[in-house]
């Protein structure tokens, strides 16, 4: 049984680790076609975009960053006039980000593209045209287990609740 649950985990590890390298390829140009620098610059601004106001130690938090990190991406943000900030009144320590009109379209525009540049897109189409919807919810599910149970559940709370903070969603798999 140990050999069978080894080997199990083995095989997770590398399905895990082949869906990641595809995923980074995805998420890089995807930046590239915002004209951001980096993935790490798109994700910052898609949670400052669903979480107006967000605080930087929050971000870092939620994306496993080290805080020093996340302010030199949100600089590179301000320069390019997607991002604003503004400092805590009762503590001057604490900085709050919100997204500029320009930064708001960036990522209208980038989730709009999701289905042509992401090819998880098509793997989960292919998923469901193979099995249903039923297996599908069910994968996000499992994903979601998995996550809260390596990080805690309010380390990735926000993932879920992201997308009910956009106006207008439209669930790309039906």
């Amino acid at each position: 049984m140990q050999e069978v649950s080894i080997r199990n985990i083995y095989e997770a590890l590398n399905t895990m680790r082949a869906i990641d390298v595809v995923n980074k390829e995805d998420w890089e140009r995807a930046a590239k076609e915002a004209d951001l620098d980096s993935s790490v610059q798109l994700n910052i601004l898609w949670i400052i975009y669903c979480y107006e106001g967000v605080r930087v130690t929050q971000i870092a938090d939620w994306t496993f960053w080290h805080p020093s990190s996340i302010v030199i991406h949100i600089k590179k943000l301000m320069e390019k006039g997607l991002v604003t900030i503004e400092k805590s009144e009762q503590d001057g320590r604490v900085v709050h980000v919100y997204p500029t009109a320009e930064g708001r379209e960036v990522i209208e525009t980038s989730r709009r593209s999701v289905p042509a540049i992401f090819r998880l897109t098509y793997a989960l189409e292919k998923l469901e045209a193979r099995y249903s919807t039923a297996v599908v919810e069910l994968f996000f599910e499992c994903l979601s287990f998995v996550a809260q149970s390596l990080h805690g559940a309010d380390k990735v709370r926000w993932i879920h609740e992201s997308e009910d903070r956009i106006p207008n969603t439209q669930h790309l798999i039906s």
